[in-house]
């Protein structure tokens, strides 16, 4: 049996109780606003945003999740570990969602003849996932994204956790990227040559900020949070991203610059400063192996938040019994403009507006 059947059979929907949905994302205040129509999804839902040609995707602030797929496990005595997250497409559609964060195992077929990724935390001991593999994990958010095609581009974090061997690296990354593609068509995903745009480097071609919500909406990106020999591989001797489908986290002055994974928004301030000053977007986090929630210690959100980090990051998106430590963006909807960087024109429901995506059952 592998891995994938094996997490199908320990999965419990109990886990999923309605104290983790949090409340829904539709303020009530917004219900007699106008609606302004100009597109029209799948399931008929009206959206259009006056501002999208003027309003770039680091102008934002959102929630994200850590370990996204991480479904506790019966019997764990690690308190790090002491956290469950609602699939991926109740955290996009109830709980404002829009980073998602998937650490990836490459392991081989049973038959023997090939490769696939797996989505687990620790083999064994906290293997528990909602999406049991990579294709599956994707697939839930597609479903989702479908449904909502006017949602703000959805950041993909991917870590590498085993499988990797440099001799295979080509292998690994052509796997890993036909996986996604099974998926996702390649217009569908925001790629480092799209951004680059005929640039020299990206760094060069975000000097103006990364492009604007109306090339992005409904699309999503992926970026690795590896800086060892995976991203050397990635980015060919770290020259470069011509041809991947895919970013790296990164700094100002690579090449490659785009992304950076800065996870502690009170001692990564200046480097947060100056990724941003430079256009890149930031990934940092609000609470780390469940302390704040357990102190009820809000001081890393509101550090985050304060910052011009675009994803912030948490374990607990949405309220959860033996707690009242949960996060959610100001002003009710799924994002914020950034406090940094955003232009004065902007507004929150210029960004995402709940009535248009996701926003009932």
């Amino acid at each position: 049996m592998t891995r994938a059947a094996l997490h199908h059979a320990v999965l419990h929907p109990t886990l999923f109780g309605a104290t983790l949905f949090g409340a829904t994302l539709l303020g009530a205040t917004l219900l007699g606003a106008t609606l302004f129509v100009a597109g029209c999804g799948p399931t008929g839902k009206a959206y259009n945003y006056p501002l999208d040609a003027t309003l770039r995707l680091d102008h934002l602030q959102v929630k994200g999740t850590h370990n996204s797929y991480h479904v506790e496990k019966a019997n764990n005595d690690v308190k790090e570990w002491h956290y469950s997250h609602v699939p991926l497409d109740l955290q996009l559609d109830k709980q404002g969602v829009r980073q998602i964060e998937l650490d990836l195992h490459w392991v081989k077929d049973d038959q023997g003849d090939g490769y696939h990724f797996e989505i687990y935390h620790v083999i064994l001991a906290d293997d528990v996932s909602t999406c049991p593999t990579l294709v599956e994990c994707l697939k839930t958010v597609k479903s989702w994204s479908d449904k909502y095609p006017g949602h703000l581009p959805l950041y993909i974090q991917m870590e590498v956790k085993d499988g990797f061997i440099p001799a295979l690296a080509e292998a690994f990354f052509t796997n890993l990227e036909s996986d996604i593609l099974r998926v996702f068509p390649r217009s569908r995903i925001i790629t480092p040559d799209e951004v680059r745009a005929g640039a020299a480097t990206l760094p060069d071609a975000l000097a103006a900020g990364w492009p604007t919500l109306a090339k992005l909406r409904g699309r999503l990106f992926f970026n690795f949070d590896n800086r060892d020999e995976t991203r050397a591989a990635y980015t060919h001797g770290l020259a470069n991203l011509d041809g991947r489908l895919a970013f790296v986290d990164s700094d100002p002055s690579d090449p490659f610059g785009a992304i950076s994974v800065l996870n502690d928004p009170i001692r990564d301030q200046v480097r947060i400063d100056a990724a941003v000053a430079a256009h890149l977007l930031v990934r940092t986090r609000a609470d780390v192996d469940g302390d704040a929630a357990r102190a009820n210690d809000f001081s890393g959100w509101d550090a985050a938040l304060a910052s011009a980090a675009h994803y912030i990051s948490t374990d607990f998106p949405a309220p959860v019994a033996g707690t009242s430590y949960f996060v959610e963006m100001p002003d009710g909807t799924p994002a914020r403009c950034n406090p940094v960087s955003a232009p004065p024109s902007c507004t929150s429901l210029a960004l995402e507006d709940p009535r248009f995506v996701g926003s009932t059952p």
